[in-house]
């Protein structure tokens, strides 16, 4: 049976195998790098609690660890990652641990958009918003842009017939990932829009504005589309 430790600092509490200490200790590392960049982006000094996550390379570790915290919890097969009972659980590849390495960063950046924009404003959930901007803030959009990968995201959305609107977007819809596109393209491609064409300042002001959102949620993958094409030159 696998040993698991925990490893924290001041902002992080990690439960994982011990046979992977060092990816956790990389991970830990730059999600608290990622997390500093994240309340100074949202003007505030503290999340206000360690954040709490686990990381799993088995299936069936994952799962019991879900149980334990949750015995009511039942989460899809397919999932890789999940948040019970307060923690993150994170499902890793056995044959490439470092393909989740931004997965903490990534769901730490929900849990402060969830708090200092949706419940500071009394708003439900726009999952094209805040996913847009996790993906982008994550640190994984730079990568793709830096291996040539974003490029041909935009070659692959322009080749399409017919694309969603984004508010159209939603986990219980099923519609996130169909045969005919790939949600996190998207989500990656008007994130990045968004980053690209406002500053801190003005980014930070707009996901405060529910109005400009809602208005915003019809149009604003095409905007991102023509931006990139005009960018890359391809029109």
């Amino acid at each position: 049976m696998e040993k698991y430790i925990v490893i924290e600092n001041d902002f992080f509490e990690i439960y994982i195998q011990d046979s992977i200490k060092k990816f956790g200790n990389d991970v830990i590392k730059y999600s608290t790098d990622k997390l500093k960049e994240f309340l100074h982006f949202f003007k505030v000094k503290s999340y206000g609690s360690k954040i709490k996550a686990s990381f799993f390379a088995s299936r069936e570790d994952f799962f019991n660890r879900i149980k334990k915290l949750n015995p009511e919890a039942n989460p899809p097969s397919w999932a890789q990652g999940c948040f019970y009972g307060g923690e993150i659980q994170i499902l890793l590849n056995p044959q490439n641990i470092y393909d989740r390495f931004c997965t903490l960063a990534h769901e730490a950046f929900h849990l402060l958009f969830q708090k200092f924009v949706y419940e500071k404003n009394h708003m439900d959930r726009i999952v094209w918003l805040d996913e847009s901007l996790a993906g982008n803030f994550d640190g994984t959009t730079e990568n793709l842009i830096e291996n040539g990968k974003f490029l041909e995201i935009i070659l692959d959305l322009r080749s399409k017939q017919k694309l969603p609107k984004m508010d159209e977007l939603e986990f219980s819809k099923g519609n996130i990932k169909t045969k005919d596109y790939n949600g996190y393209d998207l989500f990656k491609v008007v994130g990045r829009y968004l980053i690209e064409t406002k500053n801190t300042d003005e980014l930070l002001k707009y996901i405060n504005d529910k109005n400009q959102i809602k208005n915003d949620g019809s149009i604003i993958l095409e905007a991102s589309i023509n931006y990139f094409s005009k960018k890359y030159g391809l029109n």
